[in-house]
């Protein structure tokens, strides 16, 4: 069978964008009112953690990570934290959120090696993590130079604050027919029915999206997903929607993880197109912490001192996170680019917000609700 060149590249975008995709999920909250501007910390020099703590991480020689970004999105933080420690082994263990948490009770519960540090988007179950205990009240030293909302709970930190976007398909839709607003996309969605698509209110992505966006807009909010619940597919996840995306299954998507920006690059490019929407973008925190019961407690202080630092971050950038602290220069993805993407008062961006966990239940019903599920 003959494959036309468009053909082709939608089938090396699907895997490009399909091998990272699928490992992201993001978390975000119940309705929070956005930062009226982008806070960004203070410079500072390098901020390390003291002689003491670094002597005892060099004779535990490793940290474990569970985390639910994949080796590809790991690999420029991995390269850069051994490189700067080589006697420090970062180990890299991929899930989702609920498994790294399930895990972790299981391995703690018979006593097993676990997590050193764990790090995923899931808001509410690292809320539940944190509140169950398991979670070491650690204030790493550049927590000081860092805006207050990257202090999620006791103990842990924001290491990346990942938008979310829309994804088209050009081909299929044009770049300047592509609608750059929830409003203006739930519009479209009446002639594209069953040709655009979101992820499952249960993938803690689309549940931070619609969370974030209704903090916003409230009910005129929820009139839109109204609207796009009546004409959109549902994927479970990331990697499923980008390659029905690439392949033209679906025209358009929204609120997808922004961490598949580093990925439309090359022959996704021919296919591919992201934008940020600008009647308020969603930034979903992607929470870090070391764990109370880390066979490594010190390596892993180690660790996330590093994430937390000017370095960990441009290191971050590289994999498609967004770095949010000062001193991070040119990163295309962090969150002064957003910014002057959509302007500062269009960026829905504060930590883990009030109420997150007595919300989620009514907004996943009414979502349900409105996408038939």
């Amino acid at each position: 069978m003959r494959i036309s060149p468009l053909g082709a590249c939608a089938v090396t975008a699907a895997c490009a964008v399909t091998l990272a995709a699928c490992g992201t999920s993001a978390g975000g909250g119940a309705p929070a009112a956005a930062t009226s501007k982008v806070d960004v910390g203070k410079a500072s020099a390098v901020t390390p953690v003291d002689a003491a703590t670094l002597a005892r991480a060099r004779k535990q020689g490793s940290v474990l990570l569970y985390t639910n970004a994949d080796e590809q999105q790991m690999k420029p933080i991995s390269q850069a934290f051994e490189a700067k420690y080589p006697y420090l082994k970062l180990r890299v263990l991929n899930m989702n959120d609920a498994q790294t948490f399930q895990r972790y009770a299981t391995e703690t519960a018979t006593g097993a090696r676990t997590a050193d540090v764990v790090m995923g988007s899931d808001a509410v179950g690292m809320l539940h993590f944190a509140d169950q205990g398991n979670v070491l009240d650690y204030t790493d030293p550049n927590v000081a130079n860092l805006p207050a909302y990257a202090r999620l709970a006791p103990g842990v930190t924001a290491m990346s604050e990942d938008p979310v976007v829309a994804v088209y398909n050009t081909a299929l839709i044009p770049k300047d027919k592509q609608p750059k607003d929830v409003t203006a996309l739930a519009k479209l969605s009446d002639s594209l029915k069953g040709k655009i698509a979101t992820t499952d209110i249960s993938n803690p992505t689309s549940f931070g999206a619609v969370a974030g966006y209704l903090g916003r807009h409230r009910e005129a909010g929820w009139r839109n997903i109204e609207e796009l619940g009546a004409n959109s597919g549902v994927e479970s996840g990331t990697g499923n929607l980008m390659q029905k995306l690439a392949q033209g299954q679906y025209q358009a998507s929204y609120f997808v993880a922004g961490t598949v920006r580093a990925l439309i690059t090359g022959d996704a490019a021919k296919v591919l197109d992201y934008t940020y929407l600008t009647d308020g973008t969603p930034l979903l925190p992607r929470g870090v912490a070391v764990t109370k019961k880390a066979g490594s407690p010190d390596a892993a202080k180690v660790f996330v001192n590093f994430l937390l630092s000017v370095q960990g971050q441009e290191a971050a950038c590289k994999g498609g996170f967004t770095p949010y602290r000062d001193g991070v220069e040119l990163c295309a993805y962090g969150v002064p680019a957003i910014r002057k993407a959509v302007g500062a008062q269009n960026l829905i961006l504060g930590g883990y917000p009030d109420g997150i966990v007595k919300n989620k239940p009514v907004i996943e019903a009414r979502w349900k609700k409105a996408y038939g599920r």
